[in-house]
């Protein structure tokens, strides 16, 4: 998210650390029509709170009045003071209203800009990240981080804010009227209270993380069981997944069980001191009366001010240990900012020339965290416009490969160059707008057909849309289709079959009109026929761009202008498809294995023995 994020203090240090961040990034983010209405919202809060303060004050003249002793002394009609008491009463609900609207108008502005500056930052961070992250918890972080931030801002705006200035009020009023002994009162039951909801809110503060981290964890499950729906079918799997589920939930509500147990023994505690303190209060208060240093209207001013105190104190303590549940919801999503988005490269950059370049991988290595090597000391150039088909086992390197072309990750060791430029001093959008890949598993949105197509070059018109399509060999298929360009192909495409899909990947790669293609087993759920026709198709309509093509059918190579073969994260032979079947090796073995008929694509290095004469 924002720099500002990085300055969140870790979930171990104290709710105040944590609740000053995500006050400065909330301000940070928010834009000039949110501070103004959090403006306006507090200069309403201001008039609101001081109307409540003078209200009991206007009640205690009324009730002199109404003593005819006192009422020549203030000399002033009561009906005005009944309507003045009503109209301050007024004004002080007009206000709170107005203050509701504007704080709600801003909650939902500052609500969108956060949700745009976490997903913006989550589309930044690179693939390690995303390689680890469940999506479903990522969206659960989200929704509390929401729920975390309007508990803190609308409890400063509607309770702890309006209640301080109350007390200010309320407290210049009984010392200008000399009720001093009631301000004793007053100020102990505060320190009681604060010790009181201190405790609470510290003791809130476990169970409330335990609570948002399980709310991340059954979203996650719940997330995770909608994208696999299709496997949980075909293996009968509903009732394990809902067992995860439902495990998931009684941990979530053992944690909410275990809030609710604390919150209660809380308000115990404070229903006691509220006891003590109004208890106290009426006693002193009645025991002037009787000897006749406080009116009648003093002793409803004051125990009006101990209630109207009592209680306010009662909800900013309460207020507090909701903000601290509040900041246990927003850690993970401040964890979550301090995660680095991958670097963008020059910002200052001159324009990069178009048209294909030159690709050279220069001993690359490369391996993941858990210490496996996946790519060693690779090297190979494929001029511009050439075709370079590349061939190995699961697991041997080739999809790392391509995550390296496009930045998703660094190599360990060594250069890749790209028109005589390393790949790290070309700005990531410049770099990634000149490279399309078709996977061999492509994942569509749930969008129409046009929009898939379209989704690599956005703006392009119908007839850009169609003409891809027709290479891609699928323009026919989707005009049968009752809607045709704007049918909706589902959840992850998950209405087409993977022939079609992979179709629409390859019109998708097409329209974006890239200086690089990489065909990532583009063409497996495609018939051999189909596949040498789509193919032709896009070499013939892309002849000056490079291609890499990944491979285990070797039929999709024959024609690259050099093929390498990885075994291991190595190269361990390379040529054209002539030179390769000529020195009998893995390769040659492969393909002999292929146009027998075999299964797969049997490829050991080992055993792979002069297949040929």
């Amino acid at each position: 998210m924002t720099s500002s994020a990085g300055d969140l203090s870790s979930p171990q240090d104290r709710p105040t650390t944590i609740l000053r961040g995500v006050l400065q990034q909330i301000w940070s983010i928010s834009d000039g029509a949110a501070k103004k209405l959090v403006a306006a919202a507090l200069v309403f809060m201001l008039g609101s709170s001081i109307a409540a303060a003078l209200s009991p004050l206007l009640l205690k003249v009324l009730v002199d009045t109404l003593d005819s002793e006192r009422s020549r002394d203030i000399g002033v009609n009561p009906l005005y003071l009944v309507l003045a008491y009503a109209l301050m009463h007024l004004l002080s609900r007009s206000l709170a209203e107005l203050r509701g609207k504007a704080l709600g108008t801003a909650d939902q502005r500052v609500n969108r800009q956060l949700s745009d500056e976490y997903f913006r930052h989550i589309m930044s961070l690179p693939l390690r990240f995303h390689l680890k992250r469940q999506t479903g918890a990522l969206g659960q972080t989200l929704t509390n981080g929401l729920i975390g931030y309007r508990i803190v801002m609308l409890h400063l705006v509607n309770s702890v804010l309006p209640i301080l200035v109350e007390l200010a009020g309320m407290g210049t009023v009984l010392i200008f009227l000399d009720h001093g002994a009631f301000l004793v009162i007053i100020g102990v039951s505060v320190l009681l209270y604060a010790l009181a909801f201190w405790t609470g809110a510290v003791r809130v503060r476990e169970p409330s993380r335990n609570a948002s981290a399980a709310h991340i964890s059954a979203g996650a499950v719940f997330t995770d069981s909608l994208l696999n729906y299709e496997t949980v079918k075909c293996f009968n799997g509903e009732a394990q997944m809902r067992r995860r589920f439902v495990t998931a939930l009684k941990n979530l509500e053992g944690f909410w069980k275990e809030i609710y147990e604390r919150k209660m023994q809380n308000g115990f505690a404070v229903a006691v001191i509220f006891t003590l303190s109004l208890g106290s209060s009426v006693f002193v208060a009645a025991g002037a009366v009787k000897r006749g240093t406080m009116s009648i209207g003093d002793f409803i001013l004051v125990n009006a001010y101990v209630i109207q105190l009592v209680i306010p104190i009662e909800r900013i303590g309460f207020a507090f240990r909701d903000i601290a549940q509040g900041v246990s919801f927003i850690e993970k999503m401040t964890e979550l900012a301090r995660e680095q988005p991958e670097p963008r490269g020059p910002v200052n950059e001159t324009a990069t020339p178009a048209g294909a370049r030159e690709l050279e991988f220069k001993h690359v290595s490369f391996g993941y965290e858990n210490g496996r090597d996946v790519l060693r000391d690779v090297c190979f150039v494929v001029p511009p416009g050439h075709t370079l088909g590349v061939v190995g086992t699961s697991g041997s390197g080739k999809s790392s490969l391509i995550r390296l072309l496009l930045r998703l990750l660094k190599p360990d060791c060594g250069q890749i160059y790209l028109g005589g430029r390393d790949l790290f001093d070309i700005p990531i959008p410049k770099l990634r707008s000149s490279i399309a890949v078709v996977p061999q598993d492509p994942v569509l949105f749930d969008e129409s057909i046009a929009f898939n197509i379209s989704f690599a070059r956005p703006g392009s018109g119908p007839d850009g849309i169609v003409a891809a399509a027709r290479i891609a060999g699928i323009h026919d298929f989707i005009l049968r289709l009752p809607e045709g360009y704007d049918t909706k192909v589902g959840e992850r495409g998950i209405r087409l079959s993977g022939g079609e899909k992979q179709r629409l990947a390859i019109a998708r790669a097409v329209v974006r009109n890239p200086d690089i293609y990489i065909f990532d087993e583009a063409t497996s759920a495609l018939d051999s026929t189909t596949e040498r026709q789509v193919l032709g198709q896009v070499f013939d309509s892309t002849k000056n761009a490079t291609s890499i093509i990944m491979a285990h059918r070797l039929s999709a190579i024959v024609n690259a202008d050099e093929i390498v073969v990885l075994d291991e994260g190595q190269i361990i032979e390379r040529g054209t498809h002539e030179l390769l079947l000529q020195s009998r090796g893995s390769y040659a073995a492969m393909w002999l294995d292929q146009q027998a008929g075999g299964v797969g694509a049997r490829f050991n290095p080992v055993v792979a023995k002069s297949p040929i004469g």
